[in-house]
């Protein structure tokens, strides 16, 4: 059994995000001790673990959450995994869409102003009020 801190260091987890993770229903709400010590499980720091590869690949929390609904069934087909891993990928080619839009807006922008001006004469501000 290990306590919060912990968890904390073997996860690389601060302690606020895991009880934040707590209050999200991401992880199960631990056992106490009589002085009130959270005490968590080698599976506490399985699932966190989990949780945090799917922050890095930018999984949002629903989407932690459906995964996570899926690993604690073993025994059901995986397709559903797969259909949510490839909408979240489309959601990725569409930010990247988006992103591509924004630095396009922005050099034109930048191309308002060659710098060499008095602030109120400088394009990007004109632009933007």
């Amino acid at each position: 059994m290990l306590k919060i801190g912990e968890l904390a260091k073997l996860t690389n987890c601060s302690v606020l995000t895991i009880r934040f993770y707590e209050k999200q229903g991401l992880i199960q709400i631990p056992d106490r001790t009589q002085s009130n010590y959270r005490l968590y499980k080698q599976s506490d720091v399985d699932r966190i673990k989990f949780i945090l590869n799917c922050r890095s690949l930018n999984m949002s929390l629903n989407e932690i959450k459906q995964l996570l609904t899926y690993q604690d069934q073993p025994d059901m087909n995986c397709s559903k995994v797969n259909h949510l891993v490839d909408k979240h990928i489309q959601n990725i080619y569409q930010h990247i869409e988006q992103q591509k839009y924004l630095i396009e807006q922005l050099i034109q922008l930048r191309k308002s102003c060659d710098g060499m001006c008095s602030m109120e004469k400088c394009g990007v501000i004109k632009q933007l009020s």
